[in-house]
């Protein structure tokens, strides 16, 4: 069979769907988290820990998945990373302990581990140092993903309980297999003998650590992505205790919130070309400020339905939406020999800042989601002042041009 050019949208929605297995992951369990403390008898910080496990899994992982798609290619690590993905949601489903569902969670952060960062990677690869507007399109794809797992979760939670969103992912995880095998050819046309020895490893990531305007992405990624956790680890109890909200209800919720990915990655590809990374970074964040502490004062004036919280947080997963591409572009773009490594690394940061931040913030909510509220917006002037004082002036420094 032959398959599709590298170039082609077919490929371009294959990388963004596949994308999409991370958010499937964790959003579609997002509405069960109650559901499960209940059934297995555990605290919402103890449920909350099957997020945890997956972040933690995840990242580890791709200290290993960078390195061996930069030496052996994106399409085999793709490949394997999913059949692991399949063979641990399948262990989910069969969890009657807390510990049986947190060690299927942690494999299967195992196996989505491949799924964005060699996507990112492979974008990388095909568009080079043009890649932001083909980065806009996957994640609006993957948008599409955080949009129906929440609300396909809740459907699901209320007709099987919460271990049917596993088999629910299973499922998935397998056609998404298929696709990739069938449909996906190489991209890493450069690949590196010595991206998986030891020495050239430690070398590379040293490099990174010492790298000013890798460092400065860091940082917005831990500010940025924190925000997106803590809300999504915080928001379904939050949602439960203010206001008495059924799994579906908390589904529908975060369904009408991740409209604000698609909508802002689709501005983003429409912008990046007029405006460049630092813009859209910068704007992205002051929107999520600005939603959050609307948020804030709808509260503290007593307001306390859906719209109090699912109308401002909408501008919070909107500007995450705007500024994500070119924070993905822009971090690759100077290293285009050990993409794989780079994406890899950039992804490990993302979600053990993520796992830990979210944790923080079920172990500080309350009722009213004020603490919630309070954590968001320090971790956005976070991002906002790295991208201000750091990216902008290592940009200039190194003579590059913000990613477009």
């Amino acid at each position: 069979m032959k398959r599709p050019a590298p170039t082609s949208w077919i490929v371009t929605a294959i990388l963004g769907i596949t994308a999409a297995i991370t958010a499937l992951a964790v959003d579609m369990t997002l509405p069960a988290l109650p559901d499960m403390a209940r059934s297995l008898r555990v605290s919402p910080t103890e449920a909350q820990f099957t997020i945890s496990a997956f972040l933690i899994g995840y990242a580890g992982a791709q200290l290993v998945y960078g390195p061996l798609s930069d030496r052996f290619g994106r399409r085999p690590v793709l490949v394997s990373s999913l059949a692991i993905f399949v063979a641990a949601s399948a262990l989910c489903a069969a969890a009657d302990s807390i510990d049986m569902l947190l060690l299927g969670r942690f494999c299967q952060g195992v196996g989505a581990a491949a799924s964005m960062a060699i996507g990112r990677a492979c974008i990388r690869d095909i568009y080079g140092t043009r890649a932001t507007g083909p980065m806009s399109w996957v994640m609006l794809i993957f948008g599409v993903g955080p949009i129906l797992a929440p609300l396909l979760g809740g459907l699901i939670v209320g007709a099987e309980g919460w271990q049917g969103v596993f088999v629910w992912l299973l499922g998935i995880g397998a056609a998404m297999w298929l696709v990739i095998v069938l449909f996906l050819d190489e991209t890493n046309t450069r690949l590196n003998a010595d991206a998986t020895r030891a020495g050239p490893i430690l070398r590379n990531f040293a490099m990174l650590g010492r790298h000013r305007l890798f460092l400065g992405y860091a940082l917005v990624t831990v500010g940025l992505y924190g925000t997106l956790f803590a809300m999504l680890s915080a928001l379904p109890f939050i949602l439960e205790a203010r206001l008495a909200a059924s799994p579906e209800e908390i589904g529908f919720s975060f369904a009408a919130l991740m409209v604000g990915q698609v909508v802002g990655a689709f501005l983003s590809g429409r912008l990046s070309a007029r405006l460049g990374a630092v813009p859209l970074l910068l704007t992205g964040a002051a929107i999520i400020i600005v939603s959050v502490a609307a948020m804030i004062a709808a509260v503290s004036a007593g307001a306390a339905g859906f719209g109090a919280y699912v109308g401002p947080l909408f501008g919070v997963v909107l500007g995450l939406g705007l500024s994500s591409p070119s924070l993905y572009a822009g971090v690759l773009a100077p290293f285009p020999t050990i993409a794989g490594s780079v994406s890899s690394l950039i992804g490990i940061i993302q979600f053990v800042s993520g796992a830990a931040l979210g944790a923080l913030a079920v172990a500080l909510v309350d009722p009213a989601g004020m603490n919630l509220g309070f954590q968001m917006v320090l971790q956005a002037a976070l991002a906002a002042f790295a991208v201000a004082f750091i990216v902008r002036p290592a940009l200039k420094r190194l003579d590059l041009p913000a990613e477009r």
